[in-house]
């Protein structure tokens, strides 16, 4: 891609309404773009990264048997009027269709789930499965904030599993638990948590959130030295000492990047789903879910690493590994080196940005910084002189200090490629 007809507008200065410094850096770099309160587009810049990030989560949920469905978006009321949660959960958007049966568009897919999944199972030998999904949701919030983190339609990877025993469900729930720290710290997260927390509308007994420390958070934590760590939602008490060991706690704020609930039967139970156990009796399923919002982690990356020029990725959610910055000269030497690198990393499907516009070194730079390409390379005359290319590096977990700081202009290109190997097995 060359910037000129990258479909993405960059903004100086402030950015009217943006409350975290990490809103503001979304809106500025042409990442997000407001269509509704509470409804953003993902730009071209957008988009990519979520969709890194999806990759991300979609490696890590197969490499623990996660099977990919896509359910609908819609949802007839009558599979939620089953499980009692029509009338019970206040941010479901509701409407009528044009026969006048009742839909609502779906904050969470349970019921959805349960639904096809009772139509597959017949007999325990098909137990353990989890089907998981990365889709659209809407929840109806009255109050929605800093761009990303909390708003009315988001994306959403949705996880489900059904058990026999409450003893595989556990040992089951340690693998999506461990899960959610390798997707995380993929991801560039550094500050993230585990805590205990409330089931909500959820149901079940035992849940876990995965919470990044931050002061934009909108969740209270207590966290003690011991390894105890709940959120206010569960203790409901403002109490300095902890519940574990008597220690003062620590009172931090966190931004919700994921969940994970041991559901128990209450959806099963409530939708008739049994299947033929061993012993030739019918039994009900035992479930747990896990989500991730996928929108949220890339926000809460900004938030987390951003500097004041802008976002700050890795490697594995950076929208471009690469940009090229061709420096206009009076010999106009630089810009065709600068387009025939372009043109073999693209050759060789490396994600590229060319910078060739008639514009000053410090808008480039700038733009480059909101960009944030994990790799920047500038081309120049002085360099050119020197038969190099110099190398400037984005990144927000890995020491680039072993790095070299230019490459030869003949070897650049199996320079960037090996450097880009370094940046992804770090």
């Amino acid at each position: 891609m060359k910037i000129e007809n990258l479909c993405v507008r960059r903004l100086i200065g402030d950015v009217a309404g943006a409350t975290t410094r990490g809103h503001k850096i979304a809106v500025k770099g042409g990442y997000i773009y407001q269509t509704f309160q509470g409804g953003y587009t993902l730009t071209p810049l957008g988009w990519s990264v979520v969709h890194k990030i999806e990759n991300i989560i979609r490696e890590e949920m197969n490499a623990i048997d996660g099977q990919e469905i896509l359910m609908p978006v819609v949802c007839t009321a009558d599979l939620w009027r089953e499980t009692g949660r029509y009338d019970a959960m206040s941010v479901i958007a509701k409407f009528k269709g044009a026969s006048g049966a009742d839909y609502l568009i779906c904050p969470t897919h349970e019921e959805v789930v349960t639904d096809y999944a009772r139509s597959v199972l017949t007999s325990y030998r098909q137990l353990p499965f989890m089907l998981y999904q990365i889709q659209t949701k809407f929840r109806d919030e009255l109050r929605v904030r800093a761009g990303l983190i909390r708003t009315r339609e988001f994306i959403m990877k949705d996880a489900y599993s059904f058990h026999e025993t409450q003893e595989d469900l556990e040992q089951y729930y340690q693998r999506c638990f461990d899960a959610y720290y390798r997707i995380f710290r993929r991801c560039g997260l550094k500050d993230f948590t585990d805590v205990l927390s409330s089931t909500g509308d959820m149901g079940g007994k035992i849940a876990h959130e995965f919470q990044l420390i931050n002061e934009m958070g909108e969740d209270t934590l207590y966290i003690c030295d011991c390894g105890f760590r709940a959120n206010k939602e569960l203790e409901d008490t403002d109490s300095t000492k902890c519940p574990k060991c008597g220690k003062e706690l620590k009172k931090v704020r966190g931004i919700e990047i994921g969940n994970i609930f041991q559901l128990g039967k209450k959806y099963t139970d409530s939708m008739h789903m049994t299947y033929t156990a061993a012993d030739g009796t019918e039994q009900t399923p035992i479930m747990g879910c896990y989500g991730i919002g996928v929108g949220r982690t890339m926000a809460a990356i900004i938030e987390e690493s951003a500097d004041d020029n802008g976002p700050i990725w890795n490697m594995e959610t950076a929208p471009f590994a690469v940009e090229i910055i061709g420096l206009i000269d009076k010999e106009n030497k630089a810009l065709p080196i600068a387009e025939k690198i372009y043109d073999e990393l693209r050759r060789d499907g490396v994600d590229v940005l060319l910078d060739n516009r008639d514009a000053r070194a410090g808008e480039k730079f700038a733009d480059a910084d909101l960009i944030a390409a994990p790799i920047r390379l500038i081309v120049s005359n002085k360099n050119l002189d020197n038969d190099v290319i110099e190398v400037k590096y984005r990144v927000n977990d890995f020491d680039t200090s072993a790095l070299p700081n230019e490459f030869g202009i003949k070897t650049c290109v199996s320079d960037v490629k090996n450097t880009i190997t370094k940046l992804l097995h770090k």
